[in-house]
C-alpha cells in the first residue's frame, strides 16, 4: 500500500505526513512533518461515521482537559478521509515498544535493559495510571487503554506519557457501542454486559502493565498459546485462570521475565486482585489511583547496579540481571510529622500489635555516586498537577549524602535529637551517615504544620 503523503482539514490547511506512529483496530496515527501535531486516520469513511466523529470531537473540546497530557483533537479532516488533526509531542511512540522484543532478539535481559530497564517501565506505567486516574476524577472514562494509544518518549532518558485516541472519551458508554482492543478488553465488555467504566479501564491497564513489566500476557499461558483459537477467546472473556493464579495451574506460562525480578510484593498483590477476584467482579479490581501509587512506590524502591547499570529492587541481595552483589546504598524514608505529638511535635506513630511504629509515607534508595530526586509527590504527597517536579536532589558519595534544593525553597535539616539545625538551600550540603542509624531529618514544611519528613540511613551491601 502506498504511503499517504498529504491530508487537508476542514479549514483547508494541508498537512504533510511523515512516519506512522501507531496502528490499531480503528485506524492509524501519523506524525505531521515539522510540527507538534499528528493525524489520526480512521477506517471507514462513510458520512454517518464522519458525523459521529464530528459530534464526538465537539464534545471532547468542551471537556475540562487543559491540564492533562492528552492528544486533544483540533480539526476534522476533509473527505475522502475520515479522521482528525491532534496535538502531539515530538519523539513519542506507542508503549508497545516496551512490551514486545524484536523478532530474533537473542537476549531478553539485554533488550529489557537497553529499552530502559525496570525503573523506567515502572515510572512510565505510574504516569500512565496517574493520567487515567485524573480522567476518572473528572468523571470521564477513557474506554480503550491499549499498547497503541498510550504514547511514551522514545528516548530512554525521557519519561513523558501522553494519551491519544481522545475521541473515545465519554462520561458513560453503551454496552452495544463500546470500543476495546482485543486482548485488553475487560470480560464484561467482551460479553457486552456492561459499557466502558473506570473499572474496565483499570482492567485494560492492568493487562498492559503486567505485559510491559513481565513481557507475558496475563491470560496467554502455555495451554492457550498451544491450543485452539477458542481457548484464547475463553481466556480473554475471563473464563480461564490467569497465568500466575496461585490456586489453578491449568494456564501456567513459561514465557516472560521472572516475576520476582520485576514485581514488588505489592504489585503481585495488585495483579492478583485484578486478574483473580477482579476477573469476574469489577469492584474487586485496584483503581487507577491505586495502580499509580504502587507503581511509583516500586520505582522509588529500585537501585542501579554498578556493573550492568540495570535497575532492581533494593531488597534483593544480588542484581538479577548480572548476578553482581548488591552494593552499599542509602535509603530515604518519608514519615509524617505531627505538630501535636509531644511539646514540639514529632514523628506520627500508629499501633502495631502491642507497640507502635512510625507512619510510612514513602521511600527511596540510592547507590554510590548516583542521585535520587525527591519530587513533589514524595515531599508533599502531591497527586495533582506536575507531581514529578524536582524538590531536592540526594546524592550518595561513600558514607555521606549530598543534598541540594532544586525548587528555590529552603528546608529545615536537623538531627534526630534536635541538637543541630541547618537550612538546606540551592547550595549543596553534605551530611555524614552511619550504618543502621537515621541521624538526620529533612523537613518540607514548618514544624508547626502537619508535613512529611525525610530520614536517611546507610545500608550495607549484600556481603557487609
Amino acid at each position: 500500500m502506498t504511503m499517504l503523503k498529504f491530508v487537508t482539514d476542514q479549514n483547508g490547511i494541508r498537512y504533510e505526513l511523515s512516519e506512522r506512529l501507531g496502528q490499531g483496530g480503528q485506524g492509524s496515527v501519523y506524525a505531521v512533518k515539522g510540527g507538534r501535531l499528528a493525524v489520526k486516520l480512521i477506517l471507514g469513511g462513510d458520512q454517518l461515521r464522519r458525523d459521529r466523529l464530528r459530534n464526538q470531537i465537539t464534545h471532547v473540546r468542551r471537556l475540562p482537559l487543559k491540564d492533562l497530557a492528552l492528544a486533544k483533537p483540533l480539526e476534522m479532516l476533509r473527505p475522502p478521509y475520515t479522521g482528525y488533526v491532534m496535538e502531539m509531542l515530538t519523539g513519542m511512540g506507542p508503549i508497545k515498544s516496551l512490551m514486545n522484543p524484536p523478532k530474533g532478539e537473542s537476549s531478553l535481559a539485554k533488550w529489557y535493559l537497553e529499552s530502559g530497564g525496570l525503573r523506567r517501565r515502572l515510572r512510565l506505567l505510574g504516569k500512565a495510571a496517574h493520567l487515567l486516574a485524573q480522567l476518572h476524577g473528572k468523571g470521564l472514562v477513557y474506554s480503550d487503554p491499549s499498547p497503541e494509544n498510550i504514547f511514551i518518549s522514545l528516548t530512554k532518558d525521557d519519561n513523558e506519557v501522553w494519551l491519544i485516541d481522545t475521541d473515545n472519551l465519554q462520561y458513560e458508554a453503551n454496552p452495544a457501542n463500546c470500543v476495546f482492543t482485543p486482548g485488553f478488553g475487560a470480560p464484561e465488555l467482551i460479553k457486552r454486559t456492561s459499557g466502558a467504566t473506570s473499572l474496565s479501564d483499570a482492567f485494560a491497564f492492568a493487562v498492559l502493565a503486567f505485559q510491559t513489566l513481565t513481557l507475558a500476557h496475563p491470560f496467554i499461558g502455555d495451554m492457550v498459546d498451544a491450543g485452539e483459537p477458542e481457548l484464547e477467546e475463553q481466556a480473554y472473556a475471563g473464563l480461564l485462570p490467569w497465568i500466575d493464579d496461585p490456586n489453578d495451574n491449568r494456564n501456567r506460562s513459561s514465557f516472560g521475565v521472572p516475576r520476582t525480578t520485576v514485581l514488588s510484593q505489592r504489585l503481585v498483590d495488585s495483579f492478583w486482585q485484578a486478574f483473580g477476584p477482579g476477573r469476574a467482579n469489577p469492584c474487586a479490581r485496584p483503581s487507577l489511583s491505586e495502580w499509580a501509587e504502587r507503581l511509583f512506590a516500586a520505582a522509588d524502591g529500585t537501585i542501579v547496579c554498578p556493573g550492568c547499570s540495570g535497575t532492581y529492587f533494593f531488597n534483593q541481595s544480588v542484581c538479577p540481571w548480572c548476578n553482581l552483589d548488591r552494593p552499599e546504598f542509602a535509603t530515604i524514608v518519608f514519615h509524617l510529622w505531627d505538630p501535636g505529638f509531644g511539646a514540639e511535635g514529632g514523628i506520627a506513630m500508629k499501633p502495631k500489635g502491642e507497640s507502635k511504629q512510625p507512619v510510612l509515607m514513602g521511600y527511596g534508595a540510592v547507590t554510590n555516586n548516583q542521585a535520587f530526586i525527591i519530587t513533589r509527590r514524595l515531599a508533599f504527597g502531591s497527586l495533582v498537577g506536575q507531581i514529578d517536579l524536582p524538590v531536592v536532589s540526594v546524592t550518595l558519595v561513600d558514607d555521606c549524602v549530598k543534598l541540594k534544593s532544586l525548587d528555590g525553597n529552603r528546608y529545615l535539616l536537623l538531627t534526630q535529637t534536635g541538637g543541630h539545625k541547618s537550612e538546606l538551600s540551592d547550595r549543596e550540603k553534605s551530611i555524614k551517615l552511619e550504618k543502621g542509624r537515621s541521624a538526620w531529618q529533612l523537613h518540607f514544611r514548618a514544624s508547626k504544620e502537619l508535613h512529611r519528613v525525610a530520614m536517611f540511613e546507610l545500608r550495607g551491601g549484600a556481603r557487609t
